[in-house]
Parts: structure tokens; C-alpha cells; sequence
């Protein structure tokens, strides 16, 4: 039988300390590489966060569209309508204040009620059409997240069209608003999506030609709308 192999104490000693060696440097070379990775992975995102932030137009364009509700005596004879309409937002990106310039059309249809002493006849009201250009001031909290709230509000001009929906029939005014309301805002690449709901006050002042509604000192209603900016 071979003898057995023998290694001296001293090369056993040497090749421990040879392998905590090879292990420290292997150990030390995992955290210098995971420390680099994250910091790359940092480095990326704080450019990919400036770069959109410096390469972001501050004009943006956007559509929208939604239900318009009715308030107050407004609700009586206007059922709840639709709204479509396109907006210019100019503004410094990560800056919470910017500027909105809206063009809405506002559409309505008159309520059917029972003639008074018509024996069960029955009519409409007249069914109104809004037109309103308004300039608004916008407040964006939280504006480097990719999820925003914000508050808006502003004045501007608002044509009013009354018409009988069974003649030709019409009424025609051109009046000042005031607005104001909130949203949510979500930043996509390239573009960003919303919803808001504002409150719409058109100072009256004096009748609107011979509609139904022309005595009416003033006209509110809530357009809940949906959108895209670009």
C-alpha cells in the first residue's frame, strides 16, 4: 500500500490563509461591482429625469371631451349634455404653476314638461348650446411626480344659443364667466392623460334675447371631462 501523502503543516497554513485570501477578494469585488450597478442605475435615472425635464416643450396641446351637468334652475329644463373641446398649456415643466388656454362647445337638450291647462300636452324647453374661450391659472401639486393633482381656474367668454328644438327658433347672448375646479393629471412618455371637474359661473346681467332661460341672472353647470395633452 502507497504511504499516505503528507503536506506540512506550514503549505497547509499558507493555503488557508491563500483561500480567506481568494474569498476577502472575491467578497470585496461582489460589493464594488453591485455598488457601481446602482450607481449607474441612479446616474441613469436622474438624467433620464433632467433630459425630460430640459427636452420638454413648456407648449403643450390637448383634447377633451366629457358630460356636462347642469345646476341649479338650469337643472329644471336642461337635461345633462356632452362637452368636447381643446386647450394650450404653456408652462416651465417641474414648475407648479402654468397658464391654460381652453375652447370648450358645451351641448344640452331641453327637458320635456306638461302643458299648464293643455289637457296632458306636453313641450320641450329649449335646448341650449354654450361656446366658451376661457384663459385659467393652474396649480400642480407634487409636479415631478408622474401622478399629479392640481387646481384650475380662470375667467373668459361665453356665447349662448337658446333654441326651440322644434322650430328654428333662437336666442343668442354673448356673456362673462368665471371657472374654477380640479383634476388629475398622469405623465406617459411622451404624453399625458386627465380627468377634471370645473364649475362654470356666465354672469348674465341682462336676458339673453326671448329663450326661456333669458331672465335667469346667471347659468351653472359642471363639465366632468377626460383628455390627452401632447
Amino acid at each position: 500500500m502507497p504511504d499516505r501523502l503528507f503536506v506540512p503543516a506550514d503549505h497547509r497554513g499558507c493555503a488557508g490563509l491563500r483561500l480567506m485570501d481568494s474569498l476577502e477578494g472575491f467578497a470585496m469585488t461582489r460589493t464594488v461591482i453591485s455598488a457601481a450597478v446602482l450607481g449607474l442605475a441612479l446616474s441613469v435615472t436622474a438624467a433620464s429625469v433632467s433630459a425630460q425635464a430640459i427636452v420638454s416643450s413648456p407648449v403643450r396641446f390637448g383634447i377633451m371631451g366629457g358630460a356636462t351637468l347642469p345646476l341649479s334652475d338650469l337643472k329644471t329644463e336642461e337635461k345633462t349634455g356632452w362637452n368636447a373641446g381643446v386647450l394650450v398649456s404653456i408652462g416651465v415643466p417641474l414648475v407648479p404653476v402654468s397658464f391654460r388656454i381652453d375652447g370648450q362647445w358645451q351641448q344640452m337638450s331641453g327637458k320635456t314638461f306638461v302643458v299648464a291647462g293643455g289637457a296632458g300636452a306636453t313641450s320641450s324647453f329649449p335646448n341650449l348650446r354654450i361656446i366658451d374661450g376661457t384663459a385659467n391659472v393652474v396649480y400642480t401639486f407634487g409636479a415631478a411626480l408622474p401622478t399629479k393633482f392640481y387646481l384650475i381656474g380662470g375667467a373668459g367668454i361665453y356665447n349662448e344659443r337658446f333654441k326651440d328644438p322644434n322650430s328654428d327658433v333662437h336666442a343668442d347672448g354673448t356673456k362673462f364667466g368665471l371657472n374654477g375646479g380640479v383634476g388629475f393629471k398622469f405623465q406617459l412618455t411622451g404624453f399625458a392623460t386627465f380627468i377634471e371637474a370645473r364649475y362654470h359661473n356666465v354672469i348674465h346681467g341682462s336676458a339673453v334675447g326671448g329663450g326661456d332661460n333669458s331672465t335667469a341672472k346667471s347659468l351653472q353647470f359642471v363639465p366632468i371631462s377626460v383628455g390627452i395633452t401632447f
